[in-house]
């Protein structure tokens, strides 16, 4: 007699999570590891009470009323990987080198009225075997005149205080606001971004999706463990890039770590390409020249990959119901601080100098904190805005925002260098000979401050979101446009003000100081005392910024009413308040 085995069960890698590629569409995609032989979204009111087998009799052609059925597609991330640096499983976690791992993506368009929350689960088969997610609830797109509820995030990093933060921001924004419509994120989602197991399922827990679908299983500063909260299941995210979610150079690494941190300027790669590309790529092959490329500056291939930005990104704009929202790539390769004078003493590549053991490769340098996209004037990126910020949508939109990674206007240690193309001066000895590189930053060039600001500046621009600093600060300019900071997410870097004492660090001679602001905003600005209950310091004064290790700050926008509001929880309080202490009126 032959026993028949039970089938195997299957799991999903993710919950589903909620796009909005064009205003009138909706996207439901999710993630797996199997690539499965038949995925879908199952939508309507019924869906909650049934089974996993009546959902797979669904799936199989059975009908039921007030229950539709939508087939997925499925597309396979090309670069996530994993290295010994994971923190994985051992028995999951290669011993050396980068090592691809197979991650799919599901993803369907679905049909949802405006203006009600539909309940939908997502299914993917394999033979006999099916997983079934949870129920959850898509609301329609939201149109002009409708209030919507935003989630206004960034820097998320896997910190240590991020799924704390998303707990208390989910369970806040709703029970003041009501249920989160969207969420708009100002970049840096996690550190390396060809890792998979930091979008999906590292063991700290703090994992981007886990944390924003209340899957996580993160301990905070109070030692309490935190699972996030489920927002993406039921809001369409929109994302813009940070420098955290660009891949560095992947040939010649064999840790994703050390790959993120050697980021090299496209034009440098190519030179490189077309230098050798006769043995690099004999059969003139575009396909081998673009990967080769990639290979050897930086790579936005597996955030593009992982969410449908709309027109395909990497900076975009879109209508989110009232709201005309313009995402920029505004963002630069991160190095550290390092000035060193002597070019014999320069042991490490920073944003200042290259290290002297690499001057004569030009993909071993840095070449300073180099723009990933130019948006300066004449760029394509820029045009693109001056274009946009005219739009007939654009002058239509109640509420408009703009949304990057990198602001014109922070108290925060990254507002320097300024955001400006490094000036690169050669080091050469007394015979002549090349012994380094460094760079520096004209304040004169700032593109952010001098070419971008005066543009939102004049066209009226409503809200500037950023991220970058890990720091709460508001700015706003002499013309009325509002600047926000909002990422004191699960960490801070500390704000740099009269009021905090601290100064950034100056490079020495022969880099100019001037180019260099130690204290305040680069912009000149004052920063905004919070509106309603600012955090205070020893003496009881209110201070302009949050930038505490153990504080978490969440932030949302409300059309209906035309506010920003701002809240904090202490970690240190047992009982996990959250204090509403800025109100900002649009």
């Amino acid at each position: 007699m032959r026993v028949k085995r039970p089938t195997p069960p299957i799991t999903l890698l993710t919950d589903p999570f909620l796009q909005r590629p064009h205003p009138d569409v909706t996207e439901v995609a999710w993630f797996s590891e199997f690539a499965g032989d038949t995925h879908h979204v199952i939508v309507g009111k019924p869906v909650a009470a049934m089974s996993a087998e009546q959902v797979h009799r669904l799936i199989a052609g059975e009908s039921a009323p007030g229950v539709r059925v939508v087939s997925a597609h499925t597309t396979t991330l090309s670069r996530v990987a994993e290295d010994a640096e994971s923190r994985l499983p051992a028995d999951r976690r290669p011993a050396q080198g980068i090592v691809a791992r197979v991650v799919h993506r599901h993803h369907a368009l679905i049909d949802v009225p405006a203006g009600v929350r539909t309940p939908y689960r997502v299914a993917s088969v394999t033979g006999a075997a099916i997983a079934v997610s949870d129920t959850f609830t898509v609301r329609g797109p939201l149109r002009p005149g409708e209030p919507a509820v935003i989630m206004l995030t960034s820097d998320h990093q896997l910190t240590v205080n991020t799924a704390a933060n998303l707990h208390f921001a989910a369970a806040t924004i709703t029970s003041h606001l009501g249920a989160i419509d969207a969420v708009f994120a100002a970049g840096d989602l996690v550190n390396v971004p060809d890792r998979a197991s930091e979008w999906f399922d590292d063991d700290s827990g703090a994992g981007f999706f886990p944390t924003m679908q209340a899957r996580g299983a993160r301990a905070g500063t109070d030692g309490r463990v935190y699972r996030g909260g489920q927002i993406l299941q039921h809001a369409p995210i929109y994302p813009a890039i940070g420098n955290h979610d660009v891949q560095g150079r992947r040939a010649g690494h064999t840790a994703l770590a050390a790959s993120f941190s050697n980021t090299i300027p496209r034009a440098v790669a190519e030179a490189e390409y077309h230098r050798d590309a006769a043995a690099i790529n004999p059969g003139d092959d575009p396909g081998v020249k673009a990967s080769w490329i990639e290979d050897n500056s930086f790579s936005t291939t597996t955030f593009q990959e992982i969410f449908s930005l709309p027109g395909g990104g990497p900076y975009y704009a879109t209508t989110v119901g009232d709201v005309r929202l313009i995402v920029l790539f505004a963002t630069r390769a991160w190095r550290g601080e390092g000035a060193d004078p002597d070019p014999a003493m320069r042991t490490a590549t920073t944003r200042y100098q290259d290290c002297r053991t690499s001057v004569d490769d030009p993909l071993e340098r840095g070449h300073g904190a180099f723009l990933f996209e130019d948006l300066g004037v004449g760029s394509q990126q820029y045009d693109w805005l001056r274009e946009e910020l005219g739009s007939p949508a654009f002058r239509a939109a109640r509420y408009t925002v703009v949304m990057l990674h990198e602001g014109p206007h922070s108290l925060g240690e990254n507002a320097t260098p300024p955001f400006a193309h490094p000036l690169c001066t050669e080091d050469r000895d007394a015979r002549g000979t090349l012994v380094g590189w460094r760079y520096d930053y004209p304040a004169t060039e700032d593109i952010l401050l001098h070419e971008v600001a005066p543009l939102l500046d004049a066209a009226g621009v409503d809200l500037v979101l950023n991220g970058h600093n890990h720091l709460w600060n508001r700015f706003v300019s002499p013309t009325g446009v509002n600047y926000l900071e909002g990422s004191n997410t699960g960490n801070s870097f500390g704000a740099f003000d009269p009021a905090s004492g601290k100064q950034r660090r100056v490079p020495p001679a022969p880099w100019n100081p001037e180019n260099y602001c130690a204290q305040g905003d680069p912009g000149g600005l004052r920063p905004m005392i919070p509106t309603t209950a600012p955090v205070t310091d020893t003496p009881g004064r209110p201070l302009p910024f949050i930038a505490d290790d153990n504080v978490v700050v969440f932030q949302a926008l409300d059309t209906g009413a035309g506010t920003v509001t701002s809240w904090y929880v202490d970690m240190a309080d047992p009982h996990g308040l959250a204090v509403m202490f800025d109100v900002l009126q649009l």
